[in-house]
């Protein structure tokens, strides 16, 4: 395996992170508009809060997986014999972009729950 690898996978998770920040922006001026009209419903903003809250836990582990990349790559081109950890970090990488994802799915889903009791108001 190259060291070149762990490097390549960098601008996706980089466009997960801009979809993910551009959602928390967007969820966040959502929030301050509905506490800016005197909403009475506390319920759906505690609802969004906890939604910008599961994007903030998703986007570290973004990151923490872009780091995890990046030290792959660099012990690997620093170290030719370093291939035992370079795939333990991949791994763990891997696995911890994967949470993100998976925390995205679990917002995705949320969202429109809080969505419809929204609009039922």
């Amino acid at each position: 395996m190259e060291w070149y690898l762990p490097i390549t996978i960098l601008p996706g998770i980089g466009m997960i992170i801009l979809s993910t920040s551009n959602i928390m922006l967007d969820l966040n001026n959502e929030i301050t508009q509905l506490e800016d009209s005197g909403m009475e419903n506390v319920a759906i903003i505690n609802a969004k809060v906890s939604q910008l809250k599961k994007l903030s836990i998703s986007i570290v582990f973004q990151y923490l997986g872009i780091l995890l990349f990046l030290f792959s790559g660099i012990l690997k081109s620093i170290f030719e014999n370093a291939d035992l950890y370079l795939k333990w970090l991949l791994i763990i990488g891997v696995m911890v972009v994967s949470f993100s994802i998976i925390i995205l799915l679990i917002y995705s889903v949320k969202a429109v729950r809080i969505r419809q009791k929204h609009l039922k108001l």
